[in-house]
């Protein structure tokens, strides 16, 4: 029996949004009151925190409307608040806005092209670092939407943080950047929504990229045929990276020389991730599979700076690995480990 929650969706934005609510109405209370005990620790009142969501949302309806439906109808069948869902996705933003605090979760994200897989695959990996205050609880979203492509996309905690693929072949994972030119805007886990609606490349890269956003974040978008871009973003500015053939990663420091006067905070943990599995792609180029990937992904060098990351007792609410994520575009499927990858199977849930 599975231990990732497959939640199976189909229809209108609002029927989406409200299967997905029913399937996350127990877990969702407690990860808006655990997202609301870590605001008052940094001593954000909830007033200001929703004052702030409403600001965002507003952003959100205004830009991706078929987005902030979905996410209406989810926060009313799992009986929350709409503007504490929207703060519970909109964590970095809130703690920069309200009073430029920084967050330090993590992850590392991973691409190996055709070309250096062992079968002309493409593949995506991903493993994602949480903070404490997140609600760890893995799910799997398989939806079927009236009129886009459907898509199979792992999350977790009742965020809007659709990693996977569609049936047109995008592929899509990322991981947060820290940058000074945030601003009220749309908060950017919708942008991972979004790319997934896409049925071109462009189109998915577009939605990356879109004008009124509020973060900075980076995105590893691949298509089934071969193509893989990674996009960094700011809140303002933007810098598109060609993988071509060679395997390729990215964690939480910013590549482009152009925008790294816009990047703030301490990026040495993030360099020795990002090191260490280009290192471990490199060596393994030609002959990668997803176990591979899923051997990668449990990774311990450099512990507590590893790719696979155990929380540090000398460290103040530091981020561990919550899950582990393969993504193969060319089959359309996911393999998630729900909870720290050297610890847990990765289960195989495909599109179809």
């Amino acid at each position: 029996m599975s231990s990732v929650q497959v939640i199976e969706a189909s229809g209108s934005p609002a029927a989406i949004g409200e299967t997905i609510g029913r399937a996350l109405e127990v877990i969702l209370p407690e990860a808006i009151t655990r997202h609301r005990q870590e605001l008052a620790r940094r001593g954000i009142s909830w007033d200001l925190a929703l004052d702030l969501a409403r600001r965002l949302r507003d952003d959100l309806e205004g830009n991706l409307p078929k987005t902030a439906e979905e996410l209406a109808a989810l926060a009313r069948a799992a009986g929350v608040d709409v503007d504490a869902l929207v703060s519970l996705n909109a964590l970095q933003e809130t703690l920069f806005l309200a009073r430029r605090i920084r967050m330090k979760e993590g992850c590392t994200s991973l691409a190996v092209p055709a070309e250096a897989s062992n079968d002309g695959s493409v593949l995506l990996a991903h493993n994602e670092d949480a903070l404490p205050c997140r609600h760890e609880r893995v799910s799997v979203v398989r939806v079927r939407p009236a009129d886009e492509p459907a898509f199979v996309a792992f999350a977790y905690g009742g965020l809007f943080l659709y990693q996977g693929v569609n049936e047109v072949g995008i592929g899509s994972t990322g991981n947060a950047l820290q940058v000074t030119d945030l601003r009220i805007g749309v908060p950017k886990l919708f942008l991972y929504r979004e790319v997934l609606r896409a049925s071109t490349l462009a189109r998915a890269i577009q939605a990356a990229l879109l004008p009124e956003r509020a973060n900075g974040n980076n995105h590893l978008i691949a298509t089934a045929d071969g193509e893989i871009y990674d996009i960094e973003v700011t809140g303002r500015q933007y810098a598109l990276h060609y993988v071509g053939n060679e395997p390729f990663s990215h964690a939480n420091h910013v590549l482009a020389p152009e925008l790294r006067s816009l990047e703030e905070g301490d990026t040495l943990d993030s360099q020795l991730r990002r090191n260490r599995a280009q290192r471990l792609l490199t060596l393994a180029a030609g002959q990668h599979t997803v176990e591979t990937l899923q051997a990668l992904l449990r990774d311990h060098a450099n512990q507590p700076n590893a790719l696979c990351k155990h929380l540090d007792p000398a460290a103040d609410h530091a981020s561990r690995t919550i899950a582990g994520l393969v993504i193969d575009v060319t089959r359309r499927e996911l393999w998630v480990a729900p909870g720290a990858p050297c610890r847990v199977a990765f289960e195989r849930i495909p599109l179809a």
